[in-house]
């Protein structure tokens, strides 16, 4: 089979973070959305379209924004409303929600539209920004110490008021809404996982040392309730169901050298995770025992963390599908197409961009005909 091409893109700055941008009414465009992290020149939110037939990236739009982006999150429902969490003026960061305009208009704008902040408490360098699927307008933001629920307002601009704060730990890295249960959070902070109940403003239930050494990121799967993964300084991931936390599902290892920084479950295909980290390398497994079933088989994803389960579901065994080395510098973000379940993209510190494919052969296995 002949070799995939990958796309490249440079944005001629460092950079940390890229978000899917989601499709058009056309429902076919890649497009992806990199903010820029430097101290001495301008930064820029570069709207990047990959084009699957050329491997082209071309850069859509360039949107200034003065300070340096450390995170950035784009609307999974509405492509124009993006929140970044900068620097701020004067060095005091601000999480700060904008309207982009039409994306594919050369000359509109970005618009601040408003400031998401805690008069009570202020945000301390925030490590997730997540859109709320089960209550339109409301955003869930997570520091280091706290988690917090800001309410949008009813009309066109209105400001987001904190409706709710939890304090979650001491080192919190990273948070997921459970797409399957509204007010349900995941967190991870120093070495725990930790599930949220944000009705009661309580803690549910969590797992101590679900990792090594500091637990990086977690990632609800999207087809398989209770199900998360969890990635770490121990440079691996592993996979819990939240009713039986006293055991790991199942633990994907030997990809990955240092940090694993991101990993996400392919909302399409479940069985596909994407990862990256501080070795530059960005890895694609297979956790098929942890999938939903496929269309037209049976049975249910498995939680035991043992042999057998590939040879009874006649699946490939689980774990890394390939590791991609493109490039040299420390990935901290990495993601899949809004537009279609088998491109995904990633960024490294150095200001790289990589958009590549899952394997001709992966994706004949997953879908034969």
């Amino acid at each position: 089979m002949a070799q995939t091409r990958v796309g490249s893109w440079s944005c001629g700055q460092a950079a940390r973070c890229i978000a899917p941008v989601p499709v058009g009414e056309d429902g076919t465009h890649h497009r992806f959305m990199v903010g820029t992290y430097t101290l001495q020149q301008r930064n820029e939110i570069h709207v990047l379209e990959f084009a699957e037939d050329t491997a082209d990236v071309v850069c859509r739009r360039t949107l200034p924004h003065e300070d340096e982006i450390w995170l950035l999150s784009v609307s999974p429902t509405d492509a124009t409303q993006v929140a970044t969490y900068s620097s701020g003026k004067a060095g005091n960061p601000a999480l700060r929600l904008w309207n982009t305009g039409n994306l594919d208009d050369p000359h509109a704008a970005m618009e601040e539209v408003c400031i998401l902040e805690d008069e009570e408490t202020p945000l301390t360098s925030v490590k997730s920004v997540l859109w709320d699927p089960h209550n339109k307008g409301n955003m869930v933001v997570a520091d280091t110490e706290a988690l917090r629920v800001f309410q949008g307002g009813s009309g066109a601009g209105s400001k987001h008021s904190r409706q709710l704060t939890l304090h979650v730990g001491q080192r919190c890295s990273g948070a997921c809404i459970d797409p399957h249960h509204s007010h349900q959070v995941s967190t991870v902070d120093d070495t725990h996982l930790k599930m949220w109940d944000l009705r009661s403003s309580r803690l549910a239930s969590k797992k101590d040392n679900a990792h090594l050494f500091g637990a990086r990121d977690v990632d609800y799967n999207p087809n398989v309730p209770y199900q998360v993964l969890t990635t770490g300084e121990d440079a691996v991931i592993r996979f819990w169901d939240l009713r039986q936390l006293g055991k790991c599902m199942r633990t994907l290892a030997n990809g990955h050298h240092h940090w694993i920084t991101c990993a996400r479950f392919n909302s399409h295909h479940d069985q596909l995770v994407l990862s990256c980290g501080t070795d530059s390398f960005v890895c694609l497994w297979r956790a098929g025992c942890e999938a939903s079933p496929p269309l037209g088989g049976g049975g249910a994803g498995g939680v035991e963390d043992g042999p057998g389960c590939a040879s009874e579901s006649q699946l490939a065994p689980d774990g890394l599908i390939q590791r991609f080395e493109e490039h040299e510098d420390s990935c901290y973000s990495c993601c899949w197409s809004a537009a279609d379940a088998w491109i995904f993209a990633s960024v490294s510190y150095d200001g790289k961009v990589v958009i590549n494919r899952v394997p001709g052969e992966e994706k004949l296995r997953i879908q034969p005909n």
